[in-house]
């Protein structure tokens, strides 16, 4: 009788393990990656060594991913662009390890706003070197030896010289992923500022357009980017009101760095069917700024939407006289 009932409890044991290891298998997988912006960042492949990027994906110019940007280089291109360097080669090393940082940063900061981070405005972020767009130009001096804030509760905008700013990198690469760049796109922007934002582009799109309406710093900014082989890239001043209409054909892309009073009727004329501007509206140094996306189809009409709130600078120019 023992006996029968030890068979009986070896067979309930071996059913048991038998059920166990059938739901096991038959149950899917699920992987939880840990969000910790002090891990780092995960390896991104410049696009000139990924043969899945496209060619036309892939503009020339400086690539700051590669080890060919170091310190001599950095000296260099500076000196050509007619400014100061400003940092030595310990502070220049010091930006490049904060740099680490700041992709993880910003791809958790887009997969967190949006679901997902694009590779291609993660990649752009890594190409562009950022501590050479960070310049006071209306003192002439360099603030490179803060780029690239490596803590969310320290990335900021950075003042550059008469009123204008050097947006925080967090919101630069928001609004560019808003845009959702393609290889094949013209894109036009709404206030030069720094450059950042256009060379930030430039390296998803074919061509890009930047226009500036403070002379002053509209023509410092011209000569930065060829010292980079930035080649893609044109800007003009002038009022960024009237759009930049002796393109052909118009622009797949426009984003307006400046809080507009309401959207230029010129810039909805120069958007392309099937195109997309970003574009902040408010008040003039008031809370309560809306950044707005306008999309139009490809049969012409326009579309809109509200995203976030924001914080720009005023649009200035013939809007202030309409």
């Amino acid at each position: 009788m023992k006996h029968k009932k030890l068979i009986i409890f070896l067979g309930i044991c071996i059913l048991l393990v038998v059920l166990f290891w059938v739901f096991s298998k038959s149950k899917p997988e699920v992987t939880y990656q840990q969000q910790n912006i002090n891990q780092p960042a995960p390896t991104i492949i410049p696009a000139k060594e990924n043969p899945q990027i496209p060619a036309s994906a892939n503009p020339s110019g400086i690539d700051a991913s590669l080890s060919s940007w170091n310190f001599e280089t950095y000296q260099t291109l500076m000196t050509e662009s007619g400014r100061k360097p400003g940092i030595d080669a310990s502070t220049f090393l010091e930006i490049q390890k904060r740099k680490i940082t700041a992709n993880q940063i910003v791809a958790d900061y887009l997969t967190e706003q949006s679901g997902s981070a694009d590779p291609e405005v993660l990649r752009a972020f890594n190409e562009v070197p950022r501590e050479y767009f960070q310049y006071q130009y209306q003192t002439d001096h360099s603030f490179a030896d803060v780029a690239y804030e490596n803590k969310v509760e320290k990335v900021k905008p950075w003042a550059i010289g008469w009123g204008s700013a050097l947006s925080d990198y967090l919101g630069q690469t928001y609004m560019t992923q808003l845009l959702k760049p393609k290889a094949s796109d013209v894109a036009l922007e709404i206030g030069t500022g720094s450059g950042y934002q256009s060379a930030l582009l430039s390296r998803i799109v074919k061509k890009m357009y930047s226009i500036e309406i403070i002379k002053p710093l509209g023509e410092a900014v011209s000569k930065i980017y060829q010292p980079l082989g930035y080649d893609n890239i044109e800007t003009r001043v002038g009022d960024g009101f009237y759009g930049w209409p002796e393109v052909k054909g118009g622009f797949d892309i426009i984003i307006v760095t400046a809080a507009a009073r309401y959207v230029p009727p010129a810039l909805i004329e120069q958007l392309k069917p099937n195109g997309t501007m970003i574009i902040p509206v408010g008040q003039p140094f008031k809370r309560g700024q809306v950044l707005y996306i306008y999309t139009k189809d490809k049969d012409g009409r326009v579309h809109s939407r509200k995203d976030v709130g924001v914080y720009f600078i005023p649009m200035v120019g013939a809007i202030q006289k309409q």
